[in-house]
């Protein structure tokens, strides 16, 4: 009997992949890696990124032209992709991305990373944040299970849509597989920067970061010249709404203590968690928070929120905080700059947590959840 045929929905990977687009390729390679017992086909518009399916046997990477612009995006998939999913005689899509092909003539099993859009709305920009609130709830009702990527995504979605919570599984990332092989280096001198990981978006609460940092400043001043006091490196490229960010930034920038790295690839970005004293990531929301796990694999302290997914991938290895109070950050950074035994301590601690999460783990459950799907 010929395997059963899965189609995967890849078309979020794109070059200078991050957040969901290095999840997918994570999660393809982790499930490439062995044998499954299915036929796979990728549809992606840049097959040069999945160029590792090549000498896969399971394997095939099926091209499709780049269809500039969400509005484009959307239409695709609602359209084109059930198309190629009945020529190819799918037995089930997986859909990697939040919305569903609404008319996939197979069940599908949809992964959610977030609903920042119905939990932040103010975070996420418009119309991005209209298409999907029109689309997850059909979105939902179609799938014939849902991975979330963390518990405290699943429980998001069972409080915001309890129609899907029954067919809601915790499939949890694994910690980002290019920091795999890598060393991590030992302790950080004391002027070691803070750093700062992500997209330049309102969701990453950038605001209160700065304010943090510069009351940071003024309380350790009378310790140290500015001079002797870590500056701040924000590691991202630029998001929605960063225009009045910028002007923000300005005073710090002017300065000197503020510097930004913009996109980082790997090699860079390890660089910079190698050089700094500690990750700051106190997010507003985040669905899992890949960077927490990136920094400690470096071997370096994590400041995070002490909330939702973000404690949920962290636990007792890191530094948690109220991402909505100000001081609380700063208190934070102040406690990880004149405490290096604690820094010390968070790192150890990182370096053992970020092994509880694999995509090993990840694939392996992931392929329990197509069977379960196919029966």
């Amino acid at each position: 009997m010929a395997p059963e045929r899965i189609f995967i929905d890849a078309m979020v990977v794109r070059p200078r992949p991050t957040g969901v687009g290095r999840v997918v390729l994570d999660l393809l390679d982790a499930l490439s890696a062995e044998p499954r017992g299915f036929s796979f086909t990728a549809v992606t518009s840049h097959p040069e990124m999945l160029g590792f399916l090549d000498d896969r046997p399971e394997w095939t990477v099926f091209p499709v032209r780049e269809h500039g612009g969400m509005a484009r995006n959307a239409l695709f998939l609602q359209t084109g992709l059930p198309g190629i999913l009945r020529r190819g005689r799918a037995d089930l899509v997986h859909s990697l991305n939040l919305v569903a092909p609404l008319a996939a003539p197979c069940p599908v099993l949809l992964t959610v990373h977030d609903i920042a859009f119905r939990l932040f709305p103010d975070t996420v920009e418009q119309p991005r944040r209209g298409y999907y609130r029109l689309m997850v709830p059909p979105s939902l009702r179609k799938a014939a299970a849902v991975a979330a990527v963390s518990a405290a995504t699943a429980a998001d979605i069972a409080a915001a849509y309890p129609f899907a919570a029954a067919r809601t599984e915790v499939v949890p990332n694994g910690t980002p597989a290019w920091v795999d092989g890598r060393v991590a280096g030992g302790p950080r001198p004391r002027r070691a920067p803070f750093l700062f990981v992500g997209t330049l978006e309102p969701r990453k609460n950038l605001e209160r970061i700065l304010d943090a940092y510069e009351l940071f400043l003024s309380a350790s001043f009378g310790l140290d010249g500015m001079d002797e006091l870590p500056d701040l490196i924000l590691a991202g490229g630029r998001g929605w709404q960063d225009g009045p960010f910028r002007r923000r930034m300005e005073p710090l920038l002017a300065s000197g203590k503020l510097k930004l790295a913009g996109y980082c690839d790997p090699d860079r970005l390890w660089e910079l968690y190698q050089s700094a004293q500690a990750l700051l990531f106190p997010s507003l929301h985040e669905g899992f928070g890949l960077p927490i796990l990136e920094a400690m694999a470096a071997g370096l302290p994590v400041l995070t929120a002490d909330r939702g997914a973000m404690l949920e991938v962290a636990g007792e290895a890191a530094l948690t905080v109220d991402p909505e109070d100000t001081q609380a950050i700063a208190d934070g950074m102040a406690r990880l700059f004149s405490d290096p035994v604690l820094g010390e301590e968070l790192a150890q601690r990182g370096m053992r947590r970020r092994q509880l999460w694999t995509w090993q783990q990840a694939a392996r459950r992931t392929v329990e959840v197509y069977r379960r799907i196919l029966g």
